[in-house]
């Protein structure tokens, strides 16, 4: 619940937020924080799939899908539903990577982009769809209100990345997109990379606000 949680929290929100997701248990810990930060009053956590909602049409005055789209088979039908769900005059906001772009680079140059693709392929299901927002907007009855772009760049020392460093070696070999050997190769270069100084791991992330009519 932390994006439910920092619109809940917001000094000038004077509104209520439902927050939905596939996990149990991460409701029932989105529940526990709220009350912990004085949220509950302006909060609702509730298990759920945004394929098929559960609330009535124009329910809601803006949908929010933070760092969803990406992993879901069918983005377009999500955004319909989204849609569905937004009265007229709302808003359907997502925010994601554009994970195509992602890149660690590693010591085997004529490697990298094998190993880019690799790491693609283990992350996410939608690696090219904020740049297919556009389009899967306008089929869904939205215009493109405005779009926010943001590069995360690091170079020498991760933060951003730093959880990635330490996880890409089994994401790698659990995913089967390369061995135990390889995963293991990559992620002590990436170590290595950290402890010396030379890391460098960048992506591309959206913004949009889509306008129903």
């Amino acid at each position: 619940g932390v994006v439910a949680r920092r619109i809940a929290a917001q000094t000038e929100f004077f509104g209520r937020v439902t927050g939905i997701d596939l996990s149990p248990q991460l409701v029932a810990k989105a529940r526990e924080l709220a009350t912990t930060e004085g949220l509950s009053h302006k909060t609702t956590f509730e298990a759920g799939d945004i394929r098929t909602f559960a609330f009535e049409e124009s329910q809601f005055d803006v949908t929010v899908m933070h760092t969803l789209v990406s992993h879901l088979d069918d983005p377009a039908a999500a955004l319909t539903e989204a849609a569905r769900v937004t009265r007229a005059g709302g808003a359907v906001v997502v925010f994601d990577g554009d994970y195509a772009s992602s890149t660690l680079e590693t010591a085997d140059a004529k490697r990298a982009a094998e190993i880019d693709n690799a790491m693609i392929e283990a992350t996410v299901t939608q690696p090219r769809v904020m740049r297919r927002l556009p389009r899967m907007a306008r089929a869904a009855g939205l215009s493109v209100e405005r779009c926010f772009s943001y590069l995360i760049a690091e170079v020498g020392k991760p933060d951003f990345f730093a959880g990635l460093v330490d996880t890409i070696g089994p994401m790698l070999s659990s995913s089967g997109v390369s061995t135990e050997d390889e995963a293991a190769a990559i992620s002590a270069d990436l170590k290595t990379a950290v402890a010396e100084g030379t890391f460098f791991g960048a992506c591309n992330y959206y913004g949009y606000v889509l306008r129903k009519p």
